[in-house]
């Protein structure tokens, strides 16, 4: 083989080298960008508590979404919530969401635009939810079903 074609061989290797890792850099980005849900099982959709979208403001999330609850979980915008909403009108770490004896309680973190129950503001001491609710985050809106 000649230098020439030598060249355009190792050029065309290195090319194929590059796509590779563009490649699976991309496939790697977009898994970690994901939303963190927890699927239902379809059976397991009558007992389990969950929050479904409403009104997804801008979280890139669609209407009908559905969140699993579980024990004690922190809803907000930082990807260290148990449920991630992106969306500018929701806090890093906006209201957390626990069980207890008489149902769920709901209890704002010190959000900036505030945690809503079927639209009356709700503040650290929380509200009770038992199924049904409209819950706001910002302007994000989610149904509550226990």
């Amino acid at each position: 083989m000649s230098g020439a074609g030598e060249l355009v061989a190792l050029r065309l290797g290195l090319i194929g080298i590059l796509l590779v890792f563009v490649l699976i850099a991309a496939v790697t980005l977009r898994s970690s960008l994901s939303v963190r849900s927890i699927p239902l099982a379809p059976a397991s959709r009558s007992r389990q508590a969950r929050l479904v979208v409403v009104a997804p403001g801008s979280t890139g999330l669609r209407a009908g979404t559905e969140f699993a609850v579980a024990g004690e979980m922190r809803v907000g915008r930082d990807d260290e919530n148990s449920i991630v909403l992106g969306d500018a009108s929701v806090s890093g770490v906006h209201a957390s969401i626990v069980r207890t004896s008489n149902g769920w309680r709901l209890m704002d973190l010190g959000s900036t635009n505030g945690t809503t129950i079927d639209g009356r503001q709700i503040d650290g001491r929380g509200g009770l939810l038992r199924g049904g609710e409209r819950v706001g985050f910002g302007v994000v809106q989610m149904r509550f079903e226990g």
